[in-house]
């Protein structure tokens, strides 16, 4: 009869895996990195990291559903937080300046995203999923609070919210990119000023 495993041993296991594939797509690159790399990471078997994924493209897919939950979660407390359009745009400015995109573990993090979206633009199916979820997560949610500042009053009527939430992501990645690619980029002085003059603008 086989062992009872408990959820929070699976969990456990699974998180292991996780961060070791992280690891090894940071160092090698998601293309060059295979289940090997990580099994020699994480100390656990082939076999038992099939049992919980079943491709390296499945273990990169859940690393990002992990990060999206985790952003996910940090915008609704946002919404949740603060009452004004304002208020709220300025919150997510500043859930991103408590980012180092410089230093571990975020740089890896930022690193693997940023190298697997550009890898999926060679898959229809992949970059689905991930527009997919750009609309949910990262401009969805921006239109809402853009759409009820302008209803409100709290805004200026004379943009285009989602061409406006577009910008807003444009700006964070960019600026995300460029501290990965230079070390020297003043991260968080250019994200400083990108919250003044995006609030003035919605002003």
């Amino acid at each position: 009869m086989a062992p009872i495993v408990s959820d929070e041993y699976k969990m456990k296991k699974k998180k292991q895996i996780l961060d070791s594939a992280l690891i090894c797509f940071a160092e090698k690159g998601y293309q060059l990195a295979t289940i090997d790399d990580i099994v020699q990471h994480s100390g656990i078997s082939k076999g038992a990291i099939y049992n919980y994924f079943k491709s390296k493209e499945e273990i990169y897919i859940e690393l990002m559903n992990e990060n999206t939950k985790e952003l996910d979660k940090d915008i609704q407390e946002v919404l949740q937080t603060y009452n004004t359009a304002p208020e709220r745009v300025t919150r997510l400015f500043d859930l991103y300046l408590r980012n180092k995109p410089s230093e571990s573990p975020g740089k890896e993090k930022f690193l693997v995203y940023y190298e697997f979206r550009l890898f999926s633009m060679r898959d229809e199916g992949l970059s689905d999923l991930l527009q997919e979820r750009k609309k949910h997560i990262f401009i969805g949610n921006l239109v809402e609070i853009l759409k009820e500042g302008q209803e409100n009053g709290e805004l200026s009527q004379d943009f285009n919210r989602e061409l406006v939430a577009n910008t807003f992501w444009s700006m964070i990645h960019g600026a995300t990119l460029s501290t990965i690619i230079d070390k020297d980029f003043p991260y968080h002085e250019v994200l400083k000023n990108m919250k003044a003059m995006f609030i003035s603008y919605l002003s």
